[in-house]
């Protein structure tokens, strides 16, 4: 298994577990499977996270990629201090052995080279106990919930939000 950042020749299998991630658990991300496959290839090209402060970290096996987190560093002044762990998903055969939380660990470790970060963020689907204790086991704490926050097949799920305080 090899842990590493995603580079724009990976687009073609992030993609896949984009669109699988997005198929098989609609309620743990803000986009729907619909949006993102109106997306043109050129629209995937130019938005692929591609610098040192936005990037995607992903688990490969025998040369499928089975496991991602992307992270990026808000842009502001007063808010480049924080960034953001979004999109992680980890394909079912993979869960339970170590794979979710080897990618996690390794975008924090990048984002810890970026000398502003202070801290990073995420939002977790408050129901997904799973996914809660892997956040917590690396050090992430929340720090509150949002009610209502996505609405997916007629259902209504909550968001906890989470930080990880760096320095």
């Amino acid at each position: 298994m090899e842990i590493r950042k995603l580079t724009i020749e990976d687009l073609p299998e992030f993609i896949r577990l984009r669109s699988e991630g997005l198929s098989l658990s609609p309620e743990a991300f803000g986009e729907s499977l619909t949006e993102y496959k109106g997306k043109s290839i050129e629209q995937h090209t130019n938005n692929f996270p591609k610098t040192f402060d936005n990037f995607i970290i992903g688990a490969i096996d025998k040369d499928v990629l089975v496991g991602v987190a992307g992270f990026y560093q808000k842009r502001s002044d007063k808010m480049k201090h924080k960034g953001t762990i979004w999109g992680m998903y980890v394909t079912p055969d993979y869960r339970g052995k170590g794979v979710g939380k080897k990618v996690l660990s390794q975008a924090i470790q990048n984002a810890m080279e970026i000398e502003e970060i202070l801290q990073i963020e995420l939002a977790v689907i408050s129901s997904n106990q799973s996914a809660k204790r892997l956040y917590e086991s690396v050090g992430f704490e929340s720090f509150g919930t949002e009610k209502r926050a996505l609405f997916v097949n007629g259902e209504f799920y909550d968001e906890d939000h989470m930080v990880k305080f760096i320095k």
